[in-house]
């Protein structure tokens, strides 16, 4: 399911394209639009905002404010804990970007960075400068290295700041292979690694930006002189301050965590852990932006059909209940939900939303609904744009059916086959580096009847053309046959 799609492989097939149309008006000049591609690709990645081979977080969502102050290279014990008084007294959080060797060798540092309240993440595990020419392989295994050496602190960087910020088009497969997105700079102080620190202060304050995020180093300067060097990040602190700059954590500044508590990245996918990313700010943006007309839709669909689908006494199971932006309207309307997610963060909004209008019958659990243990029968289950996630639905189909009671209803929505689904799946693997999986109605019957599904409705809806026929399934189907599940 990763398809790690970029702006580089457009460029690539427009690049073969233009070559193929000049062939036949110019030879001459069918070379250039492939000379235009290299010369693209290798310069790249030396611009560490260009989203090119993958997507770069580097400013601060729109509508925000304030800047993020972010150390790489350390933890440097004569650099560090000098540091992080400095921060106390003025009230101010910061990012370390830490190289994972160096943690290893400095636990005690490590350990005050997170006792002070500050976020961790992953600067590759030696700091190689050369590591974008490497292969994967080396790529994966620094990576994988530095987040094995915080996890012994019991955390798990979400965001990955690459050697000198430069980037390859094999980060982005790594990075969505840990769960991992890439986090760059829009301001810097040009110190070379504190080797040319004199000026800091004024450099930054110089170019400094609401929204902009600060890359600076937590390493002994040349000459060794680490009071001058923490003399130049108070005058930084002091400068914005006075300027009515505010200093927030990275994670709020983008919008996104960066950094999770007592979790394992390896079981974390790449879903969950964009999904965990996205948890604070997905409300707001499924329907305030150009995917909330499919959530509209949605929720006018379920909600012509929901006193049919179930009862007061229905206990029911919700497929990727994310935020709760259906579970709630489906717990009044039942006696028990099960909801069901990848993302713990998403499944908090959704616990916190019940408690507020005291709804009590909503049960979450956090995980892969493919594996995840399930007790008891259901009455009914729906999910709404969940299925395009499952890389193999039939068989998840058949897993479910024996779930639900016979006579209990499956209720989903999901994405349909068809020319114009087909640009929305691009702009997923673009952004998300997942390919969601679009299917037809016919292959949706099959499914449902293959794995024991009668009086199977599928209905087709939004954007509904002579080219296209619609971009939604709403589908219902009766369980049929009788179910033995014990427990």
């Amino acid at each position: 399911m990763i398809c790690p799609l970029s702006p580089a492989h457009f460029a690539g097939l427009g690049a073969f394209q233009l070559f193929a149309l000049l062939l036949f008006l110019d030879a001459r000049l069918a070379p250039l639009p492939l000379a235009a591609f290299v010369i693209a690709s290798l310069s790249a990645p030396f611009f560490p905002r260009l989203g090119y081979f993958l997507p770069i977080v580097s400013r601060g969502d729109k509508g925000r404010d304030g800047v993020a102050i972010t150390f790489d290279d350390g933890p440097d014990p004569a650099v560090t804990p000098g540091l992080l008084d400095l921060l106390d007294r003025h009230g101010v959080p910061a990012t370390f970007f830490m190289i994972g060797e160096k943690a290893e060798r400095h636990p005690d540092v490590v350990r005050a960075v997170l006792a002070r309240g500050h976020e961790i993440c992953n600067h590759s595990q030696r700091h190689d400068p050369f590591l974008m020419l490497k292969s994967g392989g080396v790529l994966r295994r620094e990576i994988a290295g530095a987040q094995a050496a915080f996890a012994r602190f019991g955390v798990v960087p979400v965001a990955f700041r690459p050697p000198v910020g430069i980037t390859n088009s094999r980060l982005w497969r790594v990075l969505l292979e840990n769960g991992m997105f890439c986090v760059n700079y829009s301001c810097r102080a040009l110190d070379f690694g504190n080797r040319r620190f004199e000026g800091l202060a004024g450099r930054v304050l110089g170019t400094v930006k609401n929204r902009d995020i600060v890359a600076l180093h937590d390493v002994t300067p040349r000459g060794g002189d680490v009071s001058k060097l923490l003399g130049e990040f108070e005058s930084l602190l002091e400068g914005l301050k006075s300027r009515g700059i505010n200093v927030v954590p990275l994670s709020r500044l983008i919008g996104k965590e960066v950094m999770a508590r007592g979790a394992s990245g390896a079981e974390a996918s790449p879903a969950g852990r964009f999904y965990d990313g996205l948890a604070e700010t997905y409300d707001a943006e499924q329907f305030g932006s150009a995917v909330g007309i499919s959530r509209r839709t949605e929720q006018k669909l379920f909600r012509e059909r929901l006193p049919e689908l179930f009862d007061p006494s229905s206990r029911v199971l919700e497929i990727g209940a994310g935020t709760g932006i259906f579970t709630l309207e489906i717990a009044r309307q039942c006696r028990e939900v099960v909801a069901v997610d990848l993302s713990a963060k998403m499944l908090a909004i959704l616990e916190r939303k019940a408690a507020d209008g005291h709804v009590t019958n909503i049960e979450t659990l956090a995980g892969n609904i493919e594996n995840i243990a399930l007790t008891g029968l259901f009455d009914g289950a729906c999910a709404f744009l969940v299925f395009e996630y499952i890389a193999d639905l039939p068989a998840f189909l058949k897993h479910l059916a024996p779930r639900i009671r016979p006579g209990g209803t499956l209720y989903f929505i999901t994405a349909r086959r068809s020319f114009f689904r087909l640009f929305t799946q691009i702009g997923n693997a673009v952004r998300q580096g997942l390919w969601l999986k679009a299917r037809s109605r016919r292959e949706v019957e099959r499914m449902l009847s293959a794995a024991g599904f009668d009086r199977i409705d599928v209905r087709t809806h939004l954007m509904k053309s002579v080219v296209s026929g619609g971009i939604l399934l709403e589908v219902s189907a009766r369980r049929s046959g009788e179910t033995r599940v014990s427990g």
